[in-house]
């Protein structure tokens, strides 16, 4: 038999299987369709209501119907500043010192919290003792491949900043004083200094004093008094921004007469701009400037101004808007524009602390 036989007759042999395989047995595929449902009637008791499908609404009754159409108000989003406990800063010639409403313990814990957020990953002390906390380095601005390349080659290596942590216990309260160093490697570390003479370590400073405030206020605030009102008008946000507290329902004439007891001025002319001085001082794109030598104070010429670089923070103006919260109403100044943001609001923000 050659193998063209084998192959037909193997066919056949299946197809007789599947085909037989129908002849004796039932197929069941279709009998879904022609079961009906079981029904079993509910005999209800005498007196009772008839039963029906209805939806039912919690408190109908009490729910007010919708009557025309009314405008769509976009949700606001979460409040994001929080109050503050008063702590208050005194500018020494070496060193920031806070004044804190809490025992050294308290202090430190805050502190060791706040470096450990700064940090991140590892440890952010360097050494302890009693009274001190010093930090190990931060870089704030790391280096890039070519620049770390760069410091390979010639040694000399970009300085970092460090930060000391001293606390001293007076009459219930506790004096931190922060200082601050420069630190590079392959070379003997500064002298310590007030972290006024650095923008990043002046950010630090000011972002510790926004973390104390808030911290003290968050372990202070029970569930009894959360819902009362701080006395410090300064509250922060979790980026280190502070807000004016002025009130609940403030009008325009009360806002401009707290401005300008603070020393803030409105811009006339321009909707929700102010500043430190008086409109004609503040510095801007395109004013007449004398054009001085570097390092000196003879001047050349006179020049356009072609950008703000060179003008400090008093001399600028700022958007400013009031946020209506449940709270109450908050001036909120915007310093994005600034190369040290956290120090430009502090700056403002102190002038309302008498």
């Amino acid at each position: 038999m050659n193998k063209l036989a084998l192959q037909l007759i193997g066919a056949s042999s299946v197809a007789f299987l599947l085909s037989g395989c129908s002849t004796f047995f039932t197929d069941h595929s279709d009998d879904y369709q022609k079961e009906s449902t079981a029904t079993t009637p509910i005999v209800m008791p005498d007196g009772s209501q008839p039963a029906k499908d209805v939806l039912v609404i919690p408190n109908e009754n009490t729910i007010a119907d919708l009557e025309g159409v009314t405008p769509y108000e976009t949700p606001r989003a979460p409040f994001i500043f929080y109050p503050m406990v008063g702590v208050d800063v005194i500018e020494k010639p070496d060193a920031i010192q806070f004044s804190i409403p809490a025992n050294s313990s308290q202090s430190k814990r805050i502190v060791t919290d706040f470096l450990t957020a700064l940090h991140g990953a590892g440890s952010p002390i360097a050494s302890q003792t009693e009274n001190q906390i010093v930090s190990v380095p931060f870089d704030f601005d790391p280096q890039g491949w070519w620049g770390s390349l760069w410091s390979s080659i010639t040694r000399v290596y970009p300085a970092t900043p460090a930060f000391s942590f001293t606390f001293n216990e007076v009459e219930g309260k506790t004096l931190l004083s922060v200082q601050y160093r420069e630190e590079q490697k392959g070379a003997e570390a500064s002298n310590w200094m007030s972290p006024v003479k650095s923008q990043d370590a002046y950010s630090v400073a000011v972002r510790l004093w926004g973390t104390i405030g808030r911290q003290l206020n968050q372990t202070s605030a029970y569930l009894s008094n959360r819902g009362s009102e701080t006395t410090f008008p300064i509250w922060v946000d979790h980026r280190g921004i502070f807000a004016i507290y002025l009130g609940k329902n403030s009008s325009a004439s009360e806002i401009e007469a707290k401005l300008n007891a603070a020393g803030l001025y409105l811009i006339p002319d321009q909707d929700n701009m102010l500043a430190p001085v008086p409109a004609e001082e503040v510095a801007r794109i395109g004013d007449v400037v004398d054009f001085n030598i570097p390092g000196s104070e003879q001047k050349l010429f006179k020049v356009y101004r072609r950008n703000l670089d060179d003008v400090s923070w008093e001399k600028r103006e700022y958007p400013y808007q009031i946020s209506r919260q449940k709270a109450g109403d908050f001036l909120v100044i915007d310093v994005s524009a600034m190369d040290s943001p956290e120090v430009t609001s502090f700056h403002l923000v102190q002038r309302f602390l008498k």
